[in-house]
């Protein structure tokens, strides 16, 4: 027997299964019992299973029948998707149906919408229950999942990631753009979604890491073979390089260079307000400005 990983969607998360046929490999389509119904997924992990591992079987591999069946069931969801929207239209409901999605069986209905407040749907749901006699649930989803249902080309040029590889969608904050150096400018931060670009996070551990070997700007630092000092200016945090400015004391002798940061000496100084800030930042950024 072997345990695997299935997932339903493109960019959904793995559900892991076993399987009784020890011939089961990547890429293959299989019948499984989900919370909602029977549902077709494909194989995307397959590892050994470990001893007293217990998780629900995989029901069978699919059959041409199956995927005539889940057209059959799309065909099905488009058309309750289009009565929906007429009936919330008709309700004068504050929402946005996206999409809708019938399990493999039939027993049950999905609907996504979005919607900036709460919304009492459940005369919406009579509705649809009465017509099409399944098991029905409205879910809301956030504007990040709204984006995920349209092709949408990001600031890159290329689709966004979370239709093309991102399963999860992990906090992403201000001090992430500010510690890449990058302007807070909302506008020029933002993807399709309104949020925060997802990609902030992409580099994120290297720009803290290098952050670590730079000194802070306006820090005073010694130069190999330099005999006065000079002040930072900037940082080139990917190169470790450091801008720095000579003629601190004395004005008319002003002078900019640019070293690697491993031909300068300094000593690390934070009095007691400017740790304090960062704490206040650091504060605001976790808990004003993550998006979930």
């Amino acid at each position: 027997m072997k345990k695997v990983g299935i997932r339903f969607k493109k960019t959904g998360k793995l559900s892991y299964y076993i399987s009784e046929n020890d011939d089961i490999k990547l890429s293959d389509s299989v019948v499984v019992d989900t919370d909602k119904g029977e549902e077709i997924g494909v194989v995307a992990k397959v590892l050994e299973l470990e001893e007293n591992e217990e998780l629900e079987k995989v029901k069978r591999m699919a059959t041409e029948k199956d995927f005539e069946n889940q057209r059959n069931m799309d065909e099905k969801a488009k058309e309750a998707l289009k009565f929906c929207k007429e009936e919330a239209k008709k309700l004068e409901l504050d929402m946005k149906v996206l999409s809708a999605e019938y399990t493999l069986d039939g027993t049950k209905l999905t609907i996504y919408f979005v919607s900036e407040d709460r919304v009492d749907f459940r005369e919406l749901v009579k509705i649809i229950a009465a017509k099409y006699r399944a098991r029905i649930e409205l879910r809301q989803i956030g504007p990040r999942d709204e984006v995920r249902e349209y092709p949408t080309l990001g600031m890159c040029g290329k689709e966004v990631c979370c239709r093309t590889h991102l399963q999860n969608f992990d906090p992403v904050t201000i001090k992430m753009a500010k510690e890449q150096g990058l302007q807070i400018n909302m506008s020029k931060l933002s993807g399709a979604c309104g949020k925060l670009m997802c990609c902030l996070r992409y580099e994120e551990e290297l720009y803290k890491e290098n952050l670590k070997k730079l000194p802070k700007v306006g820090e005073i630092v010694k130069v190999k073979g330099e005999k006065e000092r000079a002040k930072v200016t900037s940082v080139d945090i990917l190169n470790l390089n450091v801008k720095v400015k000579f003629g601190i004391d004395n004005e008319e002798e002003e002078r900019y260079e640019t070293y690697p940061v491993e031909e300068l000496k300094w000593t690390p100084k934070q009095n007691k307000k400017e740790e304090k800030n960062n704490n206040d930042e650091n504060h605001e950024d976790n808990d004003e400005n993550i998006v979930e």
